[in-house]
């Protein structure tokens, strides 16, 4: 097993933000930044931007699964909805932010996630919120499908860490920002994929024909997925699915 690292323990937080494809589709990107910056002033601890896999999308939004809006929702966080004919223009902006309490101060800067709620935040109790001046869709047709809202933010600190985790590695932070223990794996880890959908899908520590690396040796892991990568190689109970662990440290990056 790897060595573990973990930061020393300080009264900060760090929250996830997403850059949707309508607002990077308006170009809305460098105003956005700017007014996190200029109205909370956090530091930058990562940031990238994503070509959203379907299995990363399923894994960010696993607690609607189910919901009459849930493929919408998919479609629209992969670029699918804003970009129908030019898939080389789907992308997401991903970024962490960190100081204190910036989970709750983002997402109350961002405001409520309809922007007919925003606006009439804005109208009746004069709150200014960065998605009443972002937000651009037609809020009279009562759809939530149809809904464009510009950006993601994490809601408390738990789903931050955990959203964190799925669109980041502990290598896209500089040492002094990973904030949640990882480990430096010593071995390969290997996925047969035509075992994804079966009940115990099959991880192994040596490449066999058909099978797909997760992780190598020297990769910087999140201990909690690593410790999943043994569970499920050992045939014990993980915590989350296999998807979700190969959706971070693979598909993502295909």
């Amino acid at each position: 097993m790897g060595v573990i690292f973990k930061v020393k323990e300080k009264n900060i937080q760090q929250t996830l933000v997403l850059i949707k494809p309508d607002a990077l589709l308006y170009s809305l990107t460098g105003f956005i930044i700017e007014r996190v910056s200029a109205i909370l002033n956090p530091i930058i601890a990562a940031s990238k931007v994503v070509r959203v896999s379907r299995q990363l999308a399923e894994a960010h939004y696993a607690n609607i699964k189910g919901k009459p809006f849930f493929e919408n929702t998919i479609n629209y966080i992969m670029g699918e909805l804003h970009y129908p004919d030019q898939p080389e223009k789907r992308r997401v902006m991903s970024i962490v932010y960190q100081g204190p309490e910036i989970v709750e101060k983002i997402k109350q800067y961002f405001g409520p996630t309809k922007p007919k709620d925003c606006k009439i935040l804005a109208k009746k109790e004069g709150i200014i919120t960065l998605r009443s001046q972002l937000s651009y869709t037609d809020y009279s047709v009562n759809q939530e499908e149809l809904i464009d809202n510009a950006v993601h933010a994490s809601g408390t600190p738990q789903e931050a860490e955990r959203e964190i985790k799925l669109w980041f590695e502990p290598g896209d932070f500089p040492k002094q920002h990973r904030l949640f223990p990882y480990m430096e794996s010593k071995e390969h880890f290997y996925y047969l994929s035509n075992t994804l959908a079966e009940k115990r899908p099959q991880v192994v520590s040596s490449y066999v024909k058909g099978s797909k690396c997760i992780v190598a040796p020297g990769n910087l892991v999140w201990k909690i997925d690593y410790m999943d990568l043994i569970a499920y190689r050992d045939g014990k109970e993980p915590s989350q699915p296999i998807s979700h662990i190969i959706a971070k440290y693979r598909l993502k990056n295909i």
